[in-house]
């Protein structure tokens, strides 16, 4: 591809990430058009998907969507506030059930802290979310079992539990500092030695429970989680970027040796590279990585490369170990060198669609600089901006159990706001601004 010829398909890819955030930009339209279309549903009539309060189909994910985007556009602080007030007021009622930060206030708050930093405005509304923040530390942090598993990885993982919690107390460490540290001695804790199961030695992050909800019968001892959204690699990212920021408590740097180490360990090779595995039933974890023949999943956020391949890459620069970056690295390879048609990918979402590999790339090549995942990126925004179809509600659809292939999303992580930011962030060609922190990507 010339210089020329990119400068055009940036400037596209950044008109498609302005045209799809204009088809977001009325609250009302936005949540009648969030559904499972008729032609898609199972009795033929279309069935609203609308999650309030949520990162995932809810006004905090398109209120960051309008906060972090990079290039200049129209009314976005007028068309964030909209969001956040639907987002404030669903807060105000106490229906919600805090669960993390990717639902209830914690979702919030990441969305008035973007739209804080775009504006220099709503200090009030940020001041309530860190007290809320620090007071679900201090009331709410689990216990960390002496001598047996977790009952669930929802204690410590990234959507639900403490490293999602402490992502948004680093951000705001000036006023949250003591919370921050308590978060990070937690984590620590979970990284120290390892607890009886069953008759053998397993990690301290081993959980009783499933990775989702239908598996417990494949999974009747428990699982290790290596993923970044549900699993170890989560907290090793937070461990790292709060060590970056001069952000240190005893034991920390340990703990990110040791989780690091259990990554490294776990890495998985086939024929075509290198790569992770989603999580461990209690008879792979004994059989050892040699013995793992499970085929590698698809590129996503959530688990395997490029989610966990990031989270390794920021603990090797948070203590200088280059063998952690090249690994890093390693695990894309796959991604280099087979054509994107192989991948598996099924969806345009951040999670485990193109907007998500398209990001996650961009991220990873930051301190990499490898042309050749340039290249991977260019190919990947190319089949994006190709695939928007004006028709469309928000331009694209996405890719649900009920409806593959064929909902109309229009949220942060599995929807429109998501894949939005990923072509304004390649468009612009520098770092975004923070709306990827809740992916523990920065």
């Amino acid at each position: 591809m010339t210089a020329a010829d990119n400068a055009r398909l940036r400037e596209r890819a950044g008109e498609v990430s302005e045209q799809v955030l204009d088809r977001l930009a009325d609250p009302v339209a936005t949540m009648a058009a969030t559904r499972i279309p008729a032609e898609a549903s199972d009795d033929g009539e279309p069935e609203g998907i609308w999650a309030e309060l949520t990162l995932g189909s809810g006004s905090p994910g398109l209120a960051i969507a309008f906060s972090g985007a990079a290039r200049p556009g129209t009314d976005r602080t007028a068309r964030a506030h909209g969001y956040l007030t639907l987002a404030t007021r669903a807060a105000g009622t106490g229906e919600t059930v805090p669960s993390g930060i990717f639902k209830g206030p914690g979702a919030l708050a990441f969305a008035a802290l973007l739209a804080h930093r775009a504006t220099g405005g709503y200090v009030s509304v940020l001041q309530k979310l860190d007290a809320y923040q620090r007071g679900l530390v201090r009331t709410a942090m689990p216990a960390v079992p002496e001598d047996s598993p977790l009952p669930t990885i929802g204690h410590y993982e990234v959507v639900r539990g403490m490293t999602g919690v402490g992502r948004y107390l680093l951000a705001r460490a000036e006023t949250c500092g003591e919370e921050l540290e308590s978060v990070l001695a937690y984590l620590v804790r979970l990284a120290e030695g390892e607890v009886e199961h069953r008759g053998h030695k397993v990690p301290r992050w081993w959980a009783l429970d499933a990775p989702r909800i239908g598996s417990e019968a494949k999974l009747p001892d428990g699982h290790l989680n290596l993923g970044i959204s549900h699993g170890v690699a989560g907290p090793l990212a937070l461990l790292s970027l709060a060590w970056s920021q001069g952000v240190r408590v005893p034991g920390q740097q340990d703990a990110i040796e040791s989780a690091a180490a259990l990554l490294t360990r776990w890495v998985v090779r086939d024929e075509h590279g290198t790569y992770w595995p989603p999580h461990l039933s209690l008879a792979d974890y004994l059989a050892g990585p040699d013995a793992y023949a499970v085929p590698a999943g698809w590129p996503s956020w959530c688990y395997g490369a490029p989610g966990v391949s990031r989270a390794l890459q920021l603990a090797g620069l948070a203590l200088g170990r280059a063998d952690w970056t090249a690994t890093a690295l390693a695990s894309v390879e796959r991604m280099l060198t087979l054509p994107p048609e192989r991948w598996g990918i099924n969806d345009n979402a951040l999670c485990h669609g193109w907007a998500g590999a398209l990001h996650q790339l961009g991220r990873l090549n930051e301190h990499a600089g490898d042309p050749r995942i340039q290249s991977v990126r260019d190919g990947i925004a190319a089949r994006l901006v190709a695939d928007f179809d004006p028709e469309l509600p928000f331009g694209f659809r996405f890719t649900m159990t009920k409806a593959p292939y064929g909902t109309d999303v229009s949220g942060y992580l599995d929807g429109a706001a998501g894949l939005a930011l990923a072509l304004d962030a390649y468009s612009t060609g520098g770092a975004p601004s923070g709306w990827d922190m809740p992916l523990l990507l920065s």
